[in-house]
């Protein structure tokens, strides 16, 4: 009995490990993601032409600085 209670504790310990390190990269994301939102947001107020020229253009302007 007494083991089964430590391998039940071990696998709480490594569960909320696990769950804090999930918090903690959702939280150091956070500013990707609302960036991700506003460019989402702004792609649907342009037409699908407009936005593949601009993405087309980002894409040659990432590809000539590298």
């Amino acid at each position: 009995m007494k083991i089964a209670i430590w391998i039940i504790t071990i696998c709480e310990i490594v569960r909320a490990a696990q769950n804090a390190l999930q918090l903690r990269a959702m939280r150091s994301e956070k500013g990707m993601r609302e960036n991700a939102y506003q460019e989402f947001v702004k792609s649907l107020k342009s037409t699908d032409r407009e936005f593949f020229q601009s993405l087309l253009k980002e894409f040659t302007e990432q590809e000539d600085s590298e």
